[in-house]
């Protein structure tokens, strides 16, 4: 018994779904090799995190304020290094700005990315959630 299944030939085949790629994401440029630059990719993150007029005009105050920056490459016992970026303004006296803008740091690693240190009573962090806070869209009502 011979049974003819003539389907496909009526219809054509199927395409096969090809698999879902996902889209390749850039190899990083970016390559922190001098505190110079290290101190450049904390400014470019806090200018990424300043999304609105305020937040810009809050990093502009700070930026003028808080000059005093500096960068050190620390080194890890797996080989890896990491640069400390921080603003230190400790030795003004009779500061009247923020006290979080006095001293603060962030972790900057080799490919760019940047983090907010947890040292110097973590300060990186709260200047970046005020920044944030800055950014936020006006409630609508």
């Amino acid at each position: 018994m011979a049974i003819t299944v003539t389907g496909c030939q009526d219809y054509g085949t199927f395409p096969t779904p090809e698999p879902q790629q996902e889209p390749e994401k850039p190899a990083s440029t970016t390559f922190i090799n001098s505190a110079d630059r290290a101190v450049l990719a904390v400014y470019e993150h806090l200018l990424s995190l300043a999304q609105s007029h305020e937040a810009k005009t809050y990093l502009a105050e700070f930026s003028a304020i808080s000059d005093n920056w500096s960068a050190q490459s620390e080194l890890f016992k797996d080989g890896s290094s990491i640069w400390y970026v921080k603003v230190d303004m400790s030795g003004v006296e009779g500061w009247k700005e923020k006290p979080y803008w006095q001293q603060a740091g962030w972790f900057v690693y080799q490919d760019g990315r940047v983090i907010p240190s947890n040292r110097l009573q973590a300060n990186a962090l709260r200047i970046e959630a005020d920044l944030q806070e800055l950014s936020l869209p006006p409630p609508s009502e």
